[in-house]
């Protein structure tokens, strides 16, 4: 039921065209926010040096990360795989998707959940390494977080696996987050109900 869920979402989303922001304006019961518990995240050291990336307590709803680009990359290519758990509480993956990174960047037509990870990453950093090629530097992105969620989705634990590779070449990073995506509405009634 929830894979349908996730799914009917991101299509209907895509199909109409909507603006996520004013999706949830119509619907202001209607909201998300994430959770992280566990969040790591490793680089190539051929391509990126003093890599680190950190969720920011007490909340754990934002992150902050920072990496340096050793060597400039002209071409890559990018995994995202988005697992939740079964009825048994297995993680099972629901949808996985691999785009070319710098078309993504130089178009701007991207599927809804790389436009999701593009914006969110570009409005908290530096900016430098959403160009190709991607240049030598340093880039950091703080406060972190993720917003404007497709409308129809459902309070899940989820599992979240992004790689990035230079196609044929190397695996030049994997970032790995582990949290639970909870519906605002609920939250509300859950803290009524025990305080």
């Amino acid at each position: 039921m929830l894979p349908i869920i996730w799914w009917l979402g991101i299509i209907v989303c895509s199909l109409l065209r909507i603006q996520l922001t004013d999706t949830a304006k119509l619907i202001p019961h209607m909201g998300y926010y994430i959770e992280m518990k566990q969040m790591d995240c490793v680089g190539n050291p051929n391509y990126f040096a003093d890599m680190y990336c950190r969720i920011i307590p007490p909340k754990n709803r934002t992150m902050e990360a920072s990496l340096n680009v050793m060597q400039p990359m002209s071409a890559f290519s990018g995994s995202l795989r988005v697992s939740i758990p079964n009825a048994k509480k297995v993680m099972t993956q629901i949808f996985d998707i691999t785009f070319d990174g710098c078309k993504v960047l130089r178009e701007r037509k991207r599927k809804i959940i790389i436009d999701l990870l593009v914006n969110t990453l570009a409005k908290n950093g530096s900016g430098k390494l959403w160009r190709c090629p991607i240049s030598k530097g340093k880039f950091e992105s703080r406060n972190i977080s993720v917003t404007d969620l497709p409308p129809m989705l459902t309070e899940s634990e989820f599992l979240v696996n992004l790689d990035f590779f230079i196609p044929k070449v190397a695996t030049v990073m994997n970032v790995t987050l582990h949290g639970h995506l909870y519906e605002v509405a609920k939250e509300r009634h859950r803290r009524k109900k025990y305080l």
